[in-house]
């Protein structure tokens, strides 16, 4: 049977075409044509002297397509300008070095902000992104530390001190050696270098009392848990335990388009519906019709913020097998539901038809919300002589607790018992789910490269960008949507 030739040293007769090395339907082509129609001008910067910089454009071609696929290390970027022929492509042959890169990745989040939301731009021309329905989810990505670097703030304040004596304690020894310094030191040594451990110990003190300062301007307890090579991060329960992260925000739309994305050193969901709905609206333009979001964005005040902006919304009290079940436990007394309310005298009826009054009010301030309640209860000694007692109460008087916002919620209770309502939140889990699940999973995204908040949120962005640049070219390759050819 013949063989092919193969000769490694082969040379080309005339030089190759660049665009003859990807095929025709490569996504990659997709993907470089929606880059071309970006409007970067307010991104790029411009340098009137000096040696001529690399494209912006090309820039953002070979970083975007690394991040849709799971390739973000400014290393292992360089590494495929020189080995994988559509970053080739991509970048025209042009061959930064993972220094250049890692300083482009680092740009001003303002100008990244910008990108992004040329991109939604861009997504709309395409008509995919559509207000009418809209999930938001958050995530824990880990930090860029160990576990082991956390400490809470009254350890690293004993560790401080400790090390401050053990300085003392080295001055003090060195002291006493250079009484004999000839006998202990001879001729070759001058006798008064460094003491040994001194440098390295003075070294610490220095890293700590830096820490301390950023801890102090944070305002944290003593209690709170602290890392020494990112201050900003934080010790956050995950599903399989705890650890060192930020809380990585999402908003989709039906199309899986992400229309808002941000990051938070706070824990838990429950203040990121404001920020995520301002937003949606200064990125698109304007307000979603529907929200769904689960229970960690349960809140009182964002119940209210609903419904203050005229936004129809879905925030359960527990997960979602649990909507519509009453999770109190059944007493055979009267339920709360059984009293009614007087908005207009601020009281509750019983079924007797005695009145119960706020006897007190509370303020309940936690680290991440606060919460006011009114508890109710009839005039002393009403209870007793009631005949219904027996079925209303074991204790010698009645009480109620009513929250601020307690209207709302029992507004977003009974919604949710409906089937329609029940039906229109089981689409948040076919919507944000799985864009987390591709950013994670499919690009790769289970830990930050850069410290600090305002690194999670560059990358946080980035990733972002590259998802939503990424399902465009996908509905584009299907054929759902039409990349309609620019004038000339």
């Amino acid at each position: 049977m013949p063989i092919r030739p193969y000769d490694q040293n082969q040379q080309f007769l005339l030089p190759p075409n660049l665009n003859e090395w990807v095929k025709k339907d490569n996504p990659a082509r997709v993907f470089s044509e929606l880059v071309d129609r970006l409007e970067i001008s307010e991104f790029q910067e411009i340098k009137l002297e000096g040696r001529p910089r690399f494209a912006t454009r090309m820039m953002l071609k070979i970083l975007i397509w690394g991040y849709a696929n799971g390739i973000r290390s400014s290393r292992k970027l360089e590494e495929r300008l020189y080995a994988d022929v559509i970053f080739m492509w991509l970048s025209g042959l042009e061959k930064p070095d993972f220094r250049t890169i890692c300083l482009f990745r680092k740009t001003n989040l303002e100008r990244l902000n910008y990108l992004f939301s040329q991109v939604i731009l861009l997504a709309q021309a395409l008509k995919l992104v559509r207000l009418g329905l809209i999930a938001l989810d958050g995530t824990k990505v880990r930090a860029n530390v160990a576990i082991d670097s956390f400490k809470k703030v009254q350890d690293w304040t004993e560790e401080l001190r400790q090390t401050q004596a053990q300085v003392k304690q080295i001055l003090a020894e060195a002291e006493i050696a250079d009484l004999a310094e000839d006998k202990k030191y001879g001729a070759e040594f001058r006798g008064d270098e460094l003491p040994k451990g001194l440098e390295q110990a003075e070294t610490r003190i220095k890293q700590i009392e830096a820490l301390m300062k950023e801890i102090k301007c944070q305002g944290q307890d003593d209690n709170h848990r602290v890392s020494n090579t990112d201050t900003e991060a934080g010790f956050m329960h995950y599903h399989n335990g705890s650890i060192p992260a930020y809380n990585c925000a999402v908003a989709a739309t039906k199309d899986q388009i992400i229309v808002h994305s941000d990051v938070t050193v706070e824990p838990v969901d429950t203040n990121q519906l404001v920020p995520a709905l301002d937003g949606i609206k200064q990125t698109c333009g304007k307000k979603p019709g529907k929200v769904l979001a689960d229970a960690g964005f349960n809140h009182g005040h964002n119940f209210r913020e609903l419904e203050d902006r005229k936004i129809d919304g879905y925030i359960p009290e527990s997960s979602e097998e649990n909507i519509g079940k009453d999770r109190g436990r059944n007493t055979g007394l009267y339920t709360k539901e059984t009293f009614q309310y007087d908005e207009a005298r601020d009281c509750y009826i019983c079924p007797a038809g005695e009145v119960l009054e706020v006897v007190n009010r509370s303020h309940r301030r936690t680290k991440y919300s606060e919460r006011r309640t009114n508890t109710y209860s009839p005039e002393e000694g009403k209870c007793p002589r009631c005949a219904q007692k027996v079925k209303c109460t074991v204790s010698a008087r009645r009480r109620i607790n009513r929250g601020e916002f307690e209207a709302a919620q029992v507004r977003m209770k009974q919604k949710l018992k409906t089937e329609a309502g029940r039906e229109i939140y089981k689409k948040r889990k076919t919507i944000v789910e799985p864009v987390i699940g591709q950013i994670k999973v499919v690009g790769g995204f289970i830990r930050f490269l850069l410290r600090g908040l305002v690194g999670a949120k560059t990358e946080w962005k980035w990733a972002t960008i590259a998802h939503n640049l990424l399902k465009m070219t996908r509905k584009i390759m299907s054929g759902e949507r039409e990349l309609l050819p620019l004038p000339v």
